[in-house]
């Protein structure tokens, strides 16, 4: 097990323990919140700490290797297979083009992905689409992980991050989308390198895949499993049929790292891209209980409207919290907003069944 598989484990088993406390989540969000806007501002791709680890200079190639290797013939690796389990996973959509045929959608409708793996070679373990990218964390055989986004621009891109995969890099700019592999020295998660891989499988279509690793070869194996000549629904358990005046869907991000004990769901609706409210539901088996009491009623169903503000749960699910979050860094929403998107929400009624999901 990777020092990336265990802390994920670690994180997964805390969590699931024991209710869980959302104001340490809203802390998250909230700190996520101004991560994403320090990327926004500062240019795509900047990381925390990217003087102190890179400098000035350009990202280090493979061992004597200069500027880097190309992966000749992308795809490149074997066929390797991912052991079977329990899974969930984006079903495929007929009748929709893939990224390759029309790369221009990529990003452009928080229901599907234009895209998908093979699941012989990986599985996905997270995925997402809307804001011109889309993407996810790919799980290859032997529990290796691997983040791949896809976009028009490259900036959409560059400022895409994966939860427990950031890694501090330099700006990319299209001209780093040449198929080379490049190595960002130790200093990441458990002190391996990072690896990246840009390219584009079609013009106009910019795709990247990086991992922390000893080595690339968890990046050739990636672009193999690859299949951008098909689309897939963003497969969640989560619904919204009713939004705010003007409002819309953005977003839409679903994470199956430990399902079928855990599952977490975020979907963004927006007005404008410094107006969001998000809708997170968050599933674990281990949950022994959750407040019953609520400060407000929404379509006659209980609700709490956290005292810090900002803030909203739709209550009397089983083993999951459904949260509505307005306050900052997101702004231009109301409690009241949030009770119309919370009083339309539809939760499938067995989280642990892909095939009742929307």
């Amino acid at each position: 097990m990777t020092d990336l598989d265990q802390r994920i484990t670690d994180a997964l088993r805390e969590r699931a323990e024991g209710a869980v406390d959302t104001r340490r989540l809203t802390a998250r969000a909230v700190a996520g919140g101004r991560a994403r806007r320090r990327r926004r501002r500062m240019g795509a791709g900047v990381a925390l700490g990217l003087t102190a680890v890179l400098g000035l200079g350009t990202l280090a190639g493979l061992p004597g290797s200069g500027r880097g290797t190309v992966l000749p013939g992308l795809p490149g690796a074997g066929p390797k297979q991912v052991a079977p389990g329990v899974v969930a996973a984006p079903p495929r959509v007929a009748g929709v083009a893939g990224a390759a045929t029309r790369p221009d959608l990529v990003g452009t409708d928080p229901g599907l992905l234009h895209f998908g793996v093979d699941p012989v070679r990986a599985r996905l373990l997270t995925w997402r689409t809307g804001r011109g990218v889309e993407g996810g964390r790919l799980e290859l055989p032997g529990g290796r992980v691997v983040a791949v986004d896809l976009g028009t621009e490259v900036a959409a891109v560059e400022d895409s991050a994966h939860d427990g995969m950031a890694y501090p890099a330099r700006p990319a700019t299209a001209a780093d989308f040449d198929g080379r592999v490049r190595q960002v020295p130790p200093g990441g998660p458990g002190g391996q390198p990072g690896w990246f891989l840009r390219w584009q499988p079609v013009p106009g279509l910019y795709a990247r895949v990086h991992t922390v690793a000893t080595d690339d070869a968890d990046l050739r194996e990636a672009v193999a499993a690859l299949r951008l000549d098909e689309a897939h629904r963003c497969a969640s358990p989560l619904r919204l049929t009713a939004l705010p005046p003007a409002a819309r869907l953005a977003t839409c991000e679903v994470n199956v790292i430990g399902f079928p004990g855990s599952l977490d769901v975020r979907l963004t609706v927006s007005r404008s891209p410094d107006q969001q409210l998000e809708v997170r539901l968050e599933y674990r088996s281990g949950i022994a209980g959750s407040r019953t009491e609520g400060n407000r009623t929404i379509n006659g169903r209980a609700a709490y409207l956290y005292p810090q503000g900002g803030e909203l749960e739709l209550l009397g699910l089983e083993k999951a919290h459904l949260v509505a979050r307005f306050g900052w860094p997101y702004e231009g929403f109301t409690d009241d907003d949030a009770a119309t998107v919370l009083g339309g929400a539809v939760v499938a009624t067995d989280l642990t069944r892909p095939e009742t999901w929307n």
